[in-house]
């Protein structure tokens, strides 16, 4: 089983941050997020994964959610800005962005959630429900 961090972000207009996602002629969403490398803990890796998918530094809140997925152990994790200018990154995904395999981090608000097509389906409810907290 692979392990994966995932970051949670919203901004102060009630959005939450998605990677839009072309592969393979399929659109989706995901939240960012990708591998736990060598001996990062999972909230490393989600600070590491939010720099480099999404170009911010992003302060780790708490975890909210542990999911196997496509047997992924996924760990989620609520996070808050702490610097940067919100753009596709510089690391992997940035690197493989093509016509083909496309990239595109996005605000989404939360009201418009349903007319995503958001992967895992299981954290659709999770993101809407935090984003309500506030």
């Amino acid at each position: 089983m692979r392990a994966r961090a995932v970051g949670i972000l919203f901004n102060n207009q009630n959005e939450v941050l998605l990677m839009r996602r072309r592969k393979e002629g399929r659109v989706y969403a995901t939240l960012p997020g990708g591998g736990i490398e060598g001996s990062e803990t999972p909230a490393e890796a989600c600070a590491r994964e939010m720099l480099e998918e999404v170009n911010l530094a992003v302060e780790v809140v708490r975890e909210v959610l542990t999911l196997d997925n496509l047997g992924n152990r996924e760990h989620y994790f609520l996070t808050r800005v702490l610097s940067g200018e919100m753009r596709l990154g510089d690391g992997p995904e940035g690197v493989r962005h093509s016509d083909e395999n496309w990239y595109s981090p996005e605000w989404v608000a939360l009201h418009r959630l349903d007319e995503v097509n958001l992967v895992p389906e299981g954290v659709r409810g999770l993101v809407r429900e935090m984003g309500e907290e506030g």
